[in-house]
């Protein structure tokens, strides 16, 4: 087995599964045994069973990476993802990347001078399995403080559910607030309808494109900056396929290869096509 330093930025590789659980309804943590590189916080995998149905690979993003050991968050929505879901300890996995650009590549420079956060928290606000990806932004810059806004479609049962389900995110917040749409939720409805950006000096956003774009919104009126991870199907994952296309204010890119990650004021939320 090669040793780590000597794989290439991007690679292709089996790996074994080390353990799967269900955290929530539909939705599945994956740990997969990873000696590649290390992934930047932001970044995704694309993700075929060994043993598959399908013929394309599922794109994932990266929640966190330690010891040799990749995690993913999960959320069941067709056919891939159910496969990804039912497998079990030992059955091995396609994994292909790291892949896209990263969160770091937007994050304010440490000079409040220089546009930094000069002190004050940064909003995460995530919908269901986006908060994977917010997750290991957090746990990237451990001096910063970060105000979590998650939206997921059903609540927690209990604190220890909660936990579960944030991961790594539970140790890296200064402040959670979620939102869930059923009725024995705390705070009932959207996330967006409880998020308020006024005083962030930025917003780091991830989940589904309606939420993205009601986020957006509330930056652009508060004039303060916004970024936004896109959930999108993808086929190849570097660009070659053209497949993931987005349309942005400088023009199409590619959701795999120039992002996933996007200024949201460059992201034309009108224009998409899904």
């Amino acid at each position: 087995m090669a040793a780590p330093e000597s794989l290439p930025l991007k690679t292709l590789r089996q790996s074994p599964l080390l353990s799967s659980a269900a955290i929530a309804d539909g939705i599945f943590r994956l740990e997969f045994d990873w000696p590649g590189p290390a992934p930047k916080a932001g970044q995704f995998f694309m993700i075929k069973p060994e043993r598959s149905s399908v013929f394309l690979p599922r794109p994932a993003g990266a929640e966190s990476f330690g010891g040799g050991k990749l995690r993913f968050l999960i959320a069941v929505r067709g056919r891939g993802t159910r496969e990804l879901a039912a497998m079990r300890p030992g059955e091995s996995a396609g994994l292909s990347g790291p892949l896209g650009n990263c969160w770091e590549d937007f994050f304010p420079p440490e000079n409040p001078g220089d546009g930094g956060s000069g002190g004050k928290a940064i909003a995460l606000v995530a919908g269901g399995v986006g908060v994977a990806s917010l997750s290991s932004l957090a746990a990237s810059y451990p001096d910063r403080e970060f105000d979590y806004y998650l939206g997921v479609r059903a609540a927690f049962k209990d604190h220890a559910g909660e936990a579960a389900f944030l991961g790594e995110a539970a140790l890296h917040h200064r402040r959670l607030l979620v939102a869930a749409e059923n009725s024995g939720a705390k705070h009932r409805g959207l996330i967006t309808g409880f998020f308020d950006p006024v005083g962030y000096p930025a917003v780091f956003a991830c989940g589904p494109e309606a939420m993205l774009r009601e986020v957006a919104a509330k930056c652009r009126e508060a004039a303060v900056p916004c970024r936004v991870s896109l959930e999108r199907r993808m086929a190849c994952g570097v660009g070659a396929c053209l497949g993931c296309t987005v349309v942005t204010g400088k023009g199409n890119r590619r959701c795999c290869a120039d992002g996933p990650i996007f200024k949201a004021e460059e992201f034309a939320f009108d224009e998409q096509q899904q």
